[in-house]
């Protein structure tokens, strides 16, 4: 079973409100749960990709919770040889933050243009899951038609997939639904490389 997905205003500003409270910053009104909304992201875009900018200027900080060694299918003849580093799942009664890293397995600089972690034509990672093994749930994502787009859910709270990426590595994000309050732990999945089993849930209040 897996959740995800397109609600529209009320679950970007969610999010927002999540990674708003994750930063410290303030700002946003929490939506209420009955509000209408028309099938767009609108203003709320903003504040979200702000307040995920500031985690992220952080996350060189954060400790490793689990790794995967994988592959990137891109342009080139050989798949290039990657890690995937999970340093924080953070959750509320709202939505469910993931920061990750995606670096080079061989320290040296390799292409990873690739349409693996989401569907053609588009290049985030949408495909990224948070697994509840107990429940075997994956929580995917939200997607979101933006409000100068054509009608599809062509944006994605979460990373594009960088383009290249080097030994030190990119830091990434994705926000995924809320997570139950008994779940402790997850795993994550990503294609292309093992599951990362039993990442700690932190829970924001």
């Amino acid at each position: 079973m897996e959740q995800s997905k397109r609600r529209p205003v009320v679950v970007v500003a969610a999010a927002a409100a999540l990674v708003l409270a994750l930063c410290g910053c303030t700002g946003l009104t929490h939506p209420s749960s009955t509000a209408s909304a028309a099938p767009s992201a609108g203003a709320t875009e903003l504040p979200v990709k702000d307040a995920i900018a500031k985690i992220m200027a952080n996350g060189k900080d954060l400790p490793v919770l689990g790794t995967s060694n994988g592959t990137i299918n891109g342009p080139g003849d050989q798949p290039a040889k990657v890690v995937a580093q999970v340093l924080q799942v953070s959750a509320t009664s709202d939505a469910t933050l993931v920061v990750w890293r995606l670096g080079s397995a061989t320290h040296q600089t390799v292409s990873t243009t690739s349409f693996q972690l989401s569907h053609p034509p588009l290049f985030d990672t949408r495909l990224l899951g948070v697994v509840d093994p107990r429940a075997k749930i994956t929580y995917r994502p939200y997607t979101y038609v933006p409000i100068q787009g054509n009608g599809e859910d062509n944006s994605c709270l979460c990373s594009d997939l960088p383009s290249q990426v080097d030994g030190e590595g990119e830091l990434l994000y994705a926000v995924v639904p809320p997570l139950p309050s008994s779940v402790k732990s997850v795993d994550l999945t990503l294609p292309g490389f093992a599951d990362i089993k039993g990442i700690k849930v932190g829970r924001s209040k």
